[in-house]
């Protein structure tokens, strides 16, 4: 059989990151193959992605394909809506070279398939449903070198893709499907080697709460000589919209209930109370955006070099896949001189429980896959090649239920190999806590997240058991775990490290002792970190 050449023309200057994996699954089946892949008529500015260019079948051309079969135009085979026939088996005996157009980047956009054909290419149809660039080079691939007839591949039109029990999208084009039903889409590329670890030390910091929001906060923390890292408040890129009469937080005693006198009290006055351990809030994320935090942690940087020179920062943020991408480049852009000294790292929490209509993307093995991929894509993507690479983790919710693991260990199995950390774990949803009249102590409904001394038994089990199955996993056994959830002094730090976190984070002690609970917990340590 001769084996075939497959064209696609990209006109555009740029490739935008989802154009990038459909050519790099494109060129990679075709090195599978025996096939050849060429991109055309290519910008001068057009730069060619490593991965794309490491495949031994691609082919870079500047020039069009009217230059490159001038005197073979007759075997040239342009893919077009309007072609005379349907593409058929026998068509691998007319033709050699299988011609996809591209969309010059004009607006309005020019049609490029109808530019070739008024050129005098002959046309063959794939159907009446568009097809992505790489399934319809898949499809014809499949007709001329597979012999299958067009009516005779098995696809699925439009799949919905669900990333939880709310939130799902249709793909609006035809794919080849696979035994089980699955639409074939591109995979991100495997990164073969590990990514760079966390390192803080000592091992002991503060979680992503309302103790770390503002410049002052986490000034105090960098300055505690007990901490060996800051983490920042969780944040969004845009303010999120903090409303003070609807998102407050109480302490209480977890066998009593008796509350703070106040809701959202200082540590001056929680302390007072020293068997309030355990917390309620309503809180959702930072009432400051991302781009404040970058700033305040450059003015500690610059402000206090020493004796501080390698604290880390732990950088908080949530949003939508789409946001997450940006946060990594800006984070990365913005300090590229401390996250290339591993001072920086960036925690993405997908688990919060107190958004109204936005269930923690964590619970859900879909939505932790597009996760990962797309963070992976951010890393290897061309537009951060210049920048260094940002260590990142995830944020967990405390899970309840052994299928719940399952499917955390299942997304990063599948997904999670670039994954440095996991912060486990972050408040359990759907408590109350309510006063001596049983009204709610906290606003509307009462019902918010809960943290601190009760959470701390849970906390435990939720690290055991993921470091367990991360262990048992051998892609996985790198990640580090960061143990948060009721620690608030020596002992509690002991039984975390115990249950395997690598690191241990302080939320509500926090809030009720203040920086000093640090302090109390080396002091009880007498350096057995």
């Amino acid at each position: 059989m001769t084996f075939k050449t497959y064209i696609v023309e990209h006109l555009d200057e740029e490739l935008g990151p989802w154009s990038e994996l459909e050519y790099i699954t494109i060129a990679r089946e075709s090195q599978e193959t025996g096939s050849k892949f060429f991109l055309s008529s290519l910008h001068p500015q057009f730069k060619v992605p490593e991965a794309l260019a490491a495949i031994p079948s691609f082919t870079a051309e500047r020039r069009g394909v009217e230059e490159l079969y001038a005197d073979k135009k007759s075997r040239v085979c342009l893919l077009d809506p309007q072609g005379k026939s349907d593409l058929a088996p026998e068509d691998a005996d007319n033709f050699d070279v299988f011609l996809f157009g591209g969309i010059l980047g004009d607006d309005p956009p020019r049609d490029r398939t109808s530019e070739l054909r008024a050129k005098g290419f002959e046309g063959r149809r794939l159907g009446p449903v568009q097809m992505t660039t790489d399934t319809a080079v898949r499809v014809t691939r499949l007709v001329v070198e597979g012999k299958t007839p067009l009516k005779d591949i098995p696809y699925v039109d439009f799949p919905e893709l669900k990333f939880n029990e709310y939130e799902s999208t249709e793909m609006p084009f035809r794919y080849v499907k696979t035994k089980d039903g699955n639409p074939i889409m591109p995979e991100p590329p495997t990164m073969s080697k590990l990514p760079p670890p966390i390192k803080i030390n000592p091992p002991l910091i503060n979680s992503a709460n309302p103790w770390a929001s503002n410049y002052k906060d986490l000034e105090k923390l960098y300055l505690c000589p007990s901490t060996g890292a800051v983490t920042t408040r969780t944040a969004t890129l845009l303010c999120f919209k903090h409303d003070d009469a609807i998102h407050r937080y109480t302490f209480f005693n977890p066998s009593t209930h008796q509350t703070s006198e106040t809701t959202n009290p200082t540590h001056q006055q929680a302390s007072q109370s020293p068997s309030q351990t355990a917390s309620l809030n309503t809180l959702g994320y930072s009432p400051y955006p991302l781009i404040d935090y970058l700033k305040w942690i450059r003015k500690l940087t610059d402000t206090y070099p020493k004796p501080h020179p390698a604290k880390p920062f732990i950088i908080s943020v949530t949003g939508d896949v789409a946001e997450m991408i940006d946060a990594y480049s800006i984070i990365a852009g913005y300090l590229p001189d401390l996250v290339s000294v591993g001072q920086v790292y960036m925690e993405i929490n997908l688990s919060c429980p107190n958004i109204p209509n936005n269930p923690p993307p964590a619970y859900s093995k879909a939505a932790l896959v597009n996760y990962l991929r797309y963070i992976n894509l951010a890393i290897r993507s061309d537009n951060n090649k210049d920048l260094p690479r940002l260590p990142f983790g995830i944020k967990t919710p405390p899970y309840t239920h052994f299928s719940e693991y399952t499917e955390l260990i299942s997304a990063l199995e599948e997904a999670g190999d670039q994954l440095s950390f996991i912060s486990c774990t972050n408040t359990l949803g759907s408590c109350l806590v309510l006063s001596p009249d049983s009204s709610p102590v906290l606003p509307g409904n009462g019902i918010g997240g809960m943290a601190g001394a009760a959470l701390h038994p849970l906390a435990l089990g939720n690290v055991a058991t993921i470091r367990r199955m991360l262990d048992e996993s051998e892609g996985l056994r790198h990640v580090i775990i960061i143990g948060i959830g009721g620690v608030e002094d020596e002992k509690g730090y002991r039984r975390m490290r115990a249950a395997g976190a690598g690191v241990v984070g302080v939320g509500t002690a926090l809030g009720w002792k203040g920086v000093e609970v640090f302090r109390g917990i080396e002091e009880g340590l007498k350096g057995e970190w």
